[in-house]
């Protein structure tokens, strides 16, 4: 026989329970907890799931759980215009999903949880995984846990985010304005964008904080914490590209034998410009190459070139020269006698 009625009902329902605090009513009978009439009760509504094989609600206003409500998923209404707020309640949410939604209260249950697009406010017990969600005031994490923060940001000013001993915790593209407290133990990662502001408090005294990207750093961690500060502003200044010049002295010819006039081990990208030699005697265009120390030329690409005595003589392509490379510049004439010298080589610095 089929249940028609109970088709219609499933249909009406279009997987999904309604809750709304204010305008709501209390009861498990249909249409309660449609999109017409929706609850106003959590324990109705957990009901009604479990009459209808639901786990999909929609919630407007105020939802305090009082039960666990694991494997659920929780949608709300943007949180803009009504606080449509989802207070944890020290339940167990595991493997449960929010959207939309601004999230209170304490995360109960071992399993992870995820939270996309929420506002946090004042979360304690904090497992899982935030994408795209705006912290406010401060957040606590559950102890000894692999949490990740994605995309996340401040929303009303400095956050407190309380690390305790996290297994790993990882904030990636972070913005905004943060405090790091109470970290013990553990392993926090965080990759900072835009100038993010992170201040660490000294009651972080145990683990290791590492920080990459566009972040400044404050820190006042007290001994037994570990800070790597990696950030770009981490020397107080913002890695910029520099022009500059170097110079040698000067180095006696000896014949038929290339010698070296210059040696650079360069500690950022480095492209060089140009360069000029002079020789106290003849020749007037003395043959040079750019090499490695073992002799392996890197410029020019044929024959060694010359270069007249005085001149500066313009690179192009530029000559790149790789982070942590060492370089020469060396001279070859049959001449005896002369000196050459490094008069000027100019070069640009990247970061």
């Amino acid at each position: 026989m089929i249940d028609r009625d109970g088709q219609l009902k499933r249909i009406d329902m279009n997987g999904v329970i309604y809750f709304d605090s204010i305008l709501g009513i209390d009861g498990t009978t249909y249409p309660i907890g449609t999109r017409e009439l929706p609850s106003n009760t959590i324990a109705d509504v957990i009901t009604l799931c479990g009459l209808l094989n639901i786990r999909h609600i929609n919630v407007r206003g105020v939802l305090v759980l009082a039960a666990a409500m694991s494997a659920y998923r929780f949608e709300g209404y943007k949180h803009l215009d009504i606080a449509h707020t989802v207070n944890l309640g020290g339940q167990d949410v595991s493997v449960s999903s929010f959207h939309r939604l601004i999230i209170t209260g304490a995360q109960g249950g071992a399993g992870l949880a995820s939270y996309d697009d929420c506002m946090l406010l004042s979360v304690t017990g904090f497992n899982g995984v935030a994408t795209l969600c705006g912290l406010i005031t401060a957040i606590t994490l559950a102890a000894a846990t692999s949490t990740a923060f994605i995309n996340c940001f401040s929303y009303l000013g400095a956050c407190t985010i309380n690390l305790g001993t996290p297994t790993i915790a990882n904030f990636e593209n972070l913005t905004g304005s943060f405090i790091l407290a109470n970290q013990t133990a553990g392993i926090t990662n965080i990759w900072a964008a835009n100038g993010c502001e992170i201040i660490i408090n000294n009651t972080c005294n145990g683990g290791t904080i590492n920080i990459y990207g566009s972040g400044w750093v404050t820190d006042n961690s007290a001994g037994g914490c570990t800070v790597n500060n990696y950030t770009i502003q981490a020397s107080g200044t913002v890695a910029l590209t520099t022009f500059g010049t170097e110079a040698g002295g000067a180095v006696a010819y000896v014949a038929a034998s290339w010698e070296t006039i210059f040696t650079s081990a360069v500690t950022k990208p480095t492209k060089l410009v140009g360069i000029i030699i002079t020789n106290s005697a003849a020749p007037t265009t003395p043959i040079y190459r750019i090499c490695s120390p073992a002799g392996t030329k890197i410029f020019p690409f044929g024959a060694s070139d010359a270069v007249a005595s005085g001149i500066l003589q313009l690179f192009d392509p530029l000559i790149e020269i790789p982070k942590g490379a060492t370089y020469e510049v060396s001279v070859n004439c049959t001449a005896i006698g002369g000196t050459a010298t490094l008069t000027e080589l100019d070069k640009i610095e990247l970061g």
